[in-house]
């Protein structure tokens, strides 16, 4: 792929999935009670290989879309955008796609903080 492309863009799940519980027909639970289900039933789960696997074949790597309200995020980002933009920081990704560049920009200079940059 190195050949005729310098990068691949896939959607945030596939990078690091989203968890969730499911009842008998597949429908996933309201686990925190809110009377809604969406990110917040979730939690982030186990990274995939996709950001080292990219950059071992030579590939930049952008994910897309990341959102500042908490009904997008996983559970365990605690209602905070800047705990998931974090997280991809720290897998290694090159590029994110937001809808709140002030917010990415935000948590890439607290990233960039933690290396001593």
């Amino acid at each position: 792929m190195a050949t005729y492309a310098d990068g691949v863009g896939p959607w945030k799940p596939y990078i690091v999935p989203m968890v969730g519980q499911f009842d008998a027909q597949g429908r996933m639970l309201d686990v925190n009670k809110d009377g809604k289900v969406n990110g917040m039933d979730a939690s982030s789960g186990t990274p995939t290989t996709l950001i080292a696997d990219a950059h071992k074949a030579g590939l930049a790597i952008h994910t897309w879309t990341f959102r500042n309200e908490a009904r997008r995020l996983a559970y365990d980002y605690q209602g905070n955008p800047v705990n998931e933009y974090l997280q991809f920081y720290r897998l290694g990704i090159d590029g994110v796609f937001s809808d709140f560049p002030d917010t990415a920009v935000a948590a890439r200079q607290a990233y960039l903080k933690e290396l001593g940059r």
